[in-house]
């Protein structure tokens, strides 16, 4: 299964790296395929926030989930499963990005979105803080100190396909950090333009594209 970025957002946005993760729930192994994103005209920018993560301050995810077994062999619809689904996939997203250093904080949106063509599914967006210091070595006087990060929000949607769910999502920053001074223009924050992104990603999936092996 390939899912490829929509149209309306591919120009702006290039491939940065694919992970793949697999998760045991009960009898099943879910396989996360996570292919993430970074926005092309502030790609230089965000290599001045000093990182030890691969995921960008702005970037877009697609997420291909394989079921095995898969849920038409226990009797069960993909759209009839969302609300069981839902839960789990917001909790595997949130370890992968966690696991790259950024911080997820509280739910500030979840609610059922709807597709152009009638599919619905949920979203979910977080309060996130994006660490800005990654390669930094602390001190002995200040090891405890904690690490800079700048505010951002992580959106992730999932919705039913054929056999399976399809996700995608977007981490969006907030705001910039203090030094150095030139990073602020440079990042060009406007978190309105890059919930517009997001929306483009979401309604321009091909769910369709999922159901081919």
């Amino acid at each position: 299964m390939t899912i490829d970025l929509p149209a309306a957002v591919a120009d702006d946005w290039r491939r940065l790296g694919t992970q793949t993760e697999k998760r045991r729930l009960a009898l099943m192994t879910i396989t996360a395929e996570t292919t993430v994103f970074e926005h092309r005209p502030t790609a230089d920018a965000l290599e001045q926030l000093h990182t030890s993560g691969s995921i960008p301050a702005r970037s877009l995810f697609l997420i291909e989930l394989q079921l095995n077994p898969s849920l038409s062999t226990m009797g069960v619809s993909p759209s009839g499963a969302l609300g069981m689904a839902a839960p789990k996939a917001r909790t595997g997203f949130v370890e992968t990005i966690e696991d790259d250093g950024i911080i997820v904080g509280d739910e500030r949106t979840s609610e059922h979105i709807d597709r152009p063509d009638g599919t619905v599914g949920h979203l979910t967006v977080f309060e996130a803080s994006y660490p800005i210091d990654g390669d930094s070595e602390p001190d002995g006087n200040d090891a405890d100190a904690e690490a800079a990060t700048v505010d951002a929000e992580a959106h992730i949607a999932i919705w039913p396909a054929a056999e399976t769910y399809v996700m995608a999502g977007g981490l969006v920053p907030l705001e910039a950090p203090d030094e150095p001074a030139t990073l602020e223009a440079a990042l060009d924050i406007d978190p309105a333009r890059d919930r517009e992104a997001i929306v483009d990603l979401f309604r321009g999936l091909d769910l369709e594209a999922t159901d081919e092996d």
